[in-house]
């Protein structure tokens, strides 16, 4: 089975689909915007789903994905990036194109057959260095993820709070829990974020909020994630960046859930050797 539908949560962008206008036929037929109902008359050109409620904040409409899609696989993608493919991508090259319709149907097949694996993944930014190889395990993705929402905690046992760096925030949990992912290297998204411009989060997303969102992540997780200096000149101000201990905190997990096995073997060998 390959991926049932890509979702894409889109507000005051219908006018500039980016992802969606950039994607071929074959995607595009397993493609849903999610938009608020304030604006479901927007789109007459695009197949869309609508949220239940207006203004309810990108976490929330994740959350709201993720609980409707519970038992599928599936894609989330911000409705402002371009998908690339690298060119040739078993050679290293720097050099990638536009995701053809070859392209498109080798990722989601081969992404459906990742998910019997494991759980959830996504790409990389298609501009980073190339890696030389298809993929990465235990790796950071944003912009562009895949679920397995039968293999998923449910959404009442994950944290939803934060208004922001909802992405990072859902990673980090999954990882702790034990969940594993991979990620594309082959392919990768071309996103212009933290930059002005009308639509999407950026009609109301402050440096404050993620800045004071970075500091709730690091008190969250003062083990795997940390300050990492500033960026200055980024939406009027400083951007205060962390660095993450992405596969640190997978191996942690693993770590953790070794222990916790071997304590309950160890209780309840001494309860039945006290019979």
């Amino acid at each position: 089975m390959s991926i049932d539908t890509i979702y894409i949560p889109t507000l005051g962008r219908s006018h500039n689909q980016i992802t969606f206008d950039n994607m071929t036929e074959n995607a595009q037929r397993v493609t849903r915007l999610v938009v608020q109902p304030k604006e479901k008359d927007l789109y007459p050109n695009y197949p869309i789903l609508v949220l239940p409620e207006n203004d309810i904040g990108i976490t929330a409409t994740r959350r709201w994905i993720y609980e409707y899609a519970a038992d599928q696989k599936y894609c989330v993608v911000d409705d402002d990036v371009l998908m690339v493919a690298r060119k040739p991508w078993h050679y290293g090259e720097k050099t990638k194109r536009t995701m053809t319709a070859e392209d498109w149907d080798y990722f989601l097949n081969t992404t459906s057959d990742w998910l019997d694996d494991v759980s959830f993944g996504g790409t990389r930014r298609g501009n980073l260095p190339p890696t030389g190889i298809e993929y990465l395990e235990s790796a950071p993705a944003a912009c562009f993820f895949f679920f397995n929402g039968l293999a998923l905690p449910r959404a009442d046992e994950l944290d939803w709070s934060l208004p922001v760096c909802e992405d990072i925030h859902m990673v980090l949990q999954l990882f702790k829990k034990g969940y594993n992912n991979r990620v594309w290297d082959r392919f990768g998204y071309i996103s212009n974020i933290l930059v002005d411009g009308g639509g999407g989060c950026n009609e109301w997303r402050t440096l404050k909020i993620i800045n004071d969102t970075h500091e709730k992540l690091i008190s969250y997780y003062p083990n795997h994630v940390s300050w990492n200096g500033i960026r200055e000149n980024v939406m009027g101000g400083d951007f205060k960046k962390i660095k993450i201990k992405w596969k640190r905190m997978y191996l942690d997990s693993q770590i953790s859930n070794l222990e916790e096995f071997m304590n309950d073997t160890h209780r309840q060998t001494n309860e039945l050797l006290s019979h």
